[in-house]
Protein backbone atom coordinates (compact mmCIF):
# COMPACT_ATOMS: atom_id res chain seq x y z
CA UNK A 1 0.00 0.00 0.00
CA UNK A 2 1.89 3.28 -1.14
CA UNK A 3 1.81 6.73 0.60
CA UNK A 4 -0.33 7.89 -1.58
CA UNK A 5 -3.06 5.21 -1.36
CA UNK A 6 -6.18 7.40 -0.23
CA UNK A 7 -7.03 4.24 2.44
CA UNK A 8 -3.54 4.88 3.87
CA UNK A 9 -3.81 8.69 3.60
CA UNK A 10 -7.21 8.13 5.67
CA UNK A 11 -6.15 6.05 8.30
CA UNK A 12 -3.22 8.61 8.68
CA UNK A 13 -5.61 11.56 9.23
CA UNK A 14 -7.93 9.61 11.73
CA UNK A 15 -5.04 8.67 13.83
CA UNK A 16 -3.68 12.56 13.89
CA UNK A 17 -7.27 13.77 14.94
CA UNK A 18 -7.64 10.79 17.69
CA UNK A 19 -4.49 12.15 18.84
CA UNK A 20 -5.45 15.33 18.92
CA UNK A 21 -8.44 14.48 21.38
CA UNK A 22 -7.63 12.13 23.42
CA UNK A 23 -6.96 14.11 26.28
CA UNK A 24 -9.91 15.78 25.67
CA UNK A 25 -12.18 12.77 25.51
CA UNK A 26 -10.51 11.43 28.47
CA UNK A 27 -11.26 14.51 30.90
CA UNK A 28 -15.02 14.36 29.35
CA UNK A 29 -15.78 10.81 29.63
CA UNK A 30 -16.72 10.57 26.57
CA UNK A 31 -15.57 7.74 24.17
CA UNK A 32 -14.95 7.27 20.50
CA UNK A 33 -16.91 5.10 18.78
CA UNK A 34 -16.03 5.52 15.54
CA UNK A 35 -13.91 8.02 13.22
CA UNK A 36 -13.96 8.26 9.54
CA UNK A 37 -12.24 10.30 6.83
CA UNK A 38 -13.77 9.59 3.45
CA UNK A 39 -14.51 11.38 -0.22
CA UNK A 40 -18.54 11.82 -0.25
CA UNK A 41 -20.49 12.81 -3.20
CA UNK A 42 -19.48 17.14 -1.61
CA UNK A 43 -16.23 16.56 -0.82
CA UNK A 44 -14.35 14.81 1.97
CA UNK A 45 -16.03 14.01 5.32
CA UNK A 46 -14.67 14.04 8.71
CA UNK A 47 -16.98 12.21 11.01
CA UNK A 48 -16.67 10.97 14.51
CA UNK A 49 -19.15 8.73 16.29
CA UNK A 50 -19.04 9.36 20.26
CA UNK A 51 -20.56 8.70 23.41
CA UNK A 52 -20.59 8.57 27.37
CA UNK A 53 -22.61 5.59 29.73
CA UNK A 54 -25.31 7.46 29.99
CA UNK A 55 -25.46 8.63 26.71
CA UNK A 56 -24.52 11.78 24.59
CA UNK A 57 -25.64 15.22 24.42
CA UNK A 58 -26.00 17.39 21.45
CA UNK A 59 -23.83 20.02 23.87
CA UNK A 60 -21.48 17.91 24.56
CA UNK A 61 -21.04 17.28 20.54
CA UNK A 62 -21.26 21.05 19.90
CA UNK A 63 -18.33 21.44 22.28
CA UNK A 64 -16.19 18.82 20.84
CA UNK A 65 -17.42 20.09 17.24
CA UNK A 66 -15.73 23.52 18.79
CA UNK A 67 -12.83 22.76 20.09
CA UNK A 68 -11.68 19.58 17.36
CA UNK A 69 -12.70 22.57 14.85
CA UNK A 70 -9.66 24.74 16.47
CA UNK A 71 -7.05 22.02 17.01
CA UNK A 72 -7.09 21.20 13.52
CA UNK A 73 -7.16 25.03 12.10
CA UNK A 74 -3.87 25.33 14.64
CA UNK A 75 -2.76 21.56 13.87
CA UNK A 76 -3.13 22.14 10.04
CA UNK A 77 -3.32 18.21 9.52
CA UNK A 78 -6.19 18.43 6.47
CA UNK A 79 -4.99 20.49 3.43
CA UNK A 80 -8.10 20.06 1.30
CA UNK A 81 -11.88 21.21 1.82
CA UNK A 82 -13.83 18.89 4.59
CA UNK A 83 -17.11 18.63 5.97
CA UNK A 84 -16.60 17.99 10.13
CA UNK A 85 -19.63 16.56 11.79
CA UNK A 86 -19.62 14.90 15.53
CA UNK A 87 -22.35 12.93 16.57
CA UNK A 88 -24.18 10.24 18.78
CA UNK A 89 -24.20 6.95 17.46
CA UNK A 90 -27.75 6.42 17.59
CA UNK A 91 -30.46 3.87 18.77
CA UNK A 92 -28.86 1.41 15.90
CA UNK A 93 -25.21 1.98 16.77
CA UNK A 94 -22.91 -0.83 15.22
CA UNK A 95 -21.63 -2.23 18.66
CA UNK A 96 -17.65 -2.80 18.32
CA UNK A 97 -15.61 -2.36 20.92
CA UNK A 98 -14.88 -4.57 24.24
CA UNK A 99 -16.67 -0.93 26.15
CA UNK A 100 -19.73 -1.83 24.00
CA UNK A 101 -19.77 -5.48 24.58
CA UNK A 102 -19.65 -4.79 28.27
CA UNK A 103 -22.13 -1.89 28.38
CA UNK A 104 -24.78 -4.72 26.25
CA UNK A 105 -24.84 -7.32 28.75
CA UNK A 106 -27.98 -8.37 29.72
CA UNK A 107 -29.44 -6.40 26.45
CA UNK A 108 -30.94 -8.39 23.17
CA UNK A 109 -28.86 -8.28 20.56
CA UNK A 110 -29.47 -8.49 16.87
CA UNK A 111 -25.98 -10.23 15.67
CA UNK A 112 -24.80 -11.51 11.92
CA UNK A 113 -22.12 -13.62 11.43
CA UNK A 114 -19.72 -13.95 8.52
CA UNK A 115 -20.04 -18.00 8.71
CA UNK A 116 -23.61 -19.84 9.78
CA UNK A 117 -22.89 -20.86 13.50
CA UNK A 118 -25.60 -23.50 14.57
CA UNK A 119 -27.24 -23.75 10.68
CA UNK A 120 -27.58 -19.70 10.71
CA UNK A 121 -26.14 -16.77 10.34
CA UNK A 122 -28.59 -14.19 11.90
CA UNK A 123 -28.88 -14.37 15.89
CA UNK A 124 -30.76 -12.79 18.19
CA UNK A 125 -30.26 -13.19 21.80
CA UNK A 126 -29.71 -11.63 25.58
CA UNK A 127 -26.18 -11.15 25.92
CA UNK A 128 -24.83 -12.75 28.80
CA UNK A 129 -21.51 -13.36 28.31
CA UNK A 130 -18.38 -12.20 26.99
CA UNK A 131 -14.54 -12.43 27.14
CA UNK A 132 -11.66 -11.60 24.54
CA UNK A 133 -12.73 -14.09 21.99
CA UNK A 134 -16.15 -14.74 22.33
CA UNK A 135 -19.84 -13.83 23.05
CA UNK A 136 -22.46 -15.94 24.61
CA UNK A 137 -26.10 -15.06 23.59
CA UNK A 138 -29.43 -16.66 25.35
CA UNK A 139 -32.44 -17.62 23.38
CA UNK A 140 -35.37 -18.91 24.56
CA UNK A 141 -33.06 -20.77 27.10
CA UNK A 142 -30.46 -22.02 24.67
CA UNK A 143 -27.12 -20.52 25.10
CA UNK A 144 -24.85 -19.56 21.47
CA UNK A 145 -21.21 -18.76 22.00
CA UNK A 146 -20.32 -16.67 18.63
CA UNK A 147 -16.45 -16.51 18.32
CA UNK A 148 -15.96 -12.27 18.34
CA UNK A 149 -13.57 -13.07 14.88
CA UNK A 150 -17.15 -14.64 13.36
CA UNK A 151 -19.07 -11.46 13.99
CA UNK A 152 -19.44 -8.98 10.72
CA UNK A 153 -22.55 -7.13 12.50
CA UNK A 154 -23.63 -6.83 16.22
CA UNK A 155 -26.36 -4.40 16.94
CA UNK A 156 -28.98 -3.52 20.04
CA UNK A 157 -32.46 -5.32 18.56
CA UNK A 158 -34.65 -2.50 18.71
CA UNK A 159 -38.44 -2.98 19.54
CA UNK A 160 -41.67 -0.48 19.04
Amino acid sequence: MGLNNPLFLSMEITDKVRGLIDDYLEENGIELVEITYKREQNGMALRLLVDTPEGITINECEKLNNYLNAALDNADIINEHYLLEVSSPGLDRPILTDKDFERSIGKVLDITTYQAIDGRKTHEGKLIGIDKDNIVIESNGISTVIPRSSIARARFKIEF
